[in-house]
């Protein structure tokens, strides 16, 4: 599939992943959500399913996973802590990340045990740079 990464949004206040996540943080609380690449990717979004408020998510463990016309992105944990609130939204119309990605389809929100796994993630530059 041919894109131009120019055409993306990559907002330089969040991080990013690997795997098209975006995280903003403030101070030891992350707002989560997929970047605008990955709605591209995986076309419209048919069903997220999130882990619950109060769960917690490990590093490189499973919890969650995001159902799109073309495929199914399952959630791996890019850093320790617990799930504080969910976008209830979302389970109503999906759609919102598409439409939204950094605004109102944001995920979930939790708090982060340490901050050294923010060491991991890429900022906007490097991110851009990753998708080539």
């Amino acid at each position: 599939m041919s894109f131009n990464k120019n055409l993306f949004t990559f907002p330089a206040e969040l991080f990013y992943t690997k795997n098209h996540e975006w995280l903003l943080v403030d101070e030891n609380v992350v707002t989560f959500g997929i970047t605008e690449f990955a709605t591209f990717k995986m076309g419209e979004i048919l069903y997220v399913d999130l882990p619950d408020e109060g769960d917690r998510i490990s590093v490189d463990s499973s919890y969650g996973t995001i159902e799109s016309v073309k495929n199914i992105m399952d959630f791996i944990g890019p850093f320790s802590g617990t799930v504080l609130e969910l976008n209830s939204r979302l389970v109503e119309d999906p759609s919102i990340i598409n439409d939204d990605p950094y605004g109102e389809g944001w995920l979930f929100i939790a708090e982060l045990e340490s901050e050294k796994d923010l060491m991991s993630f890429l900022r906007h530059s490097d991110y851009k740079a990753f998708l080539g």
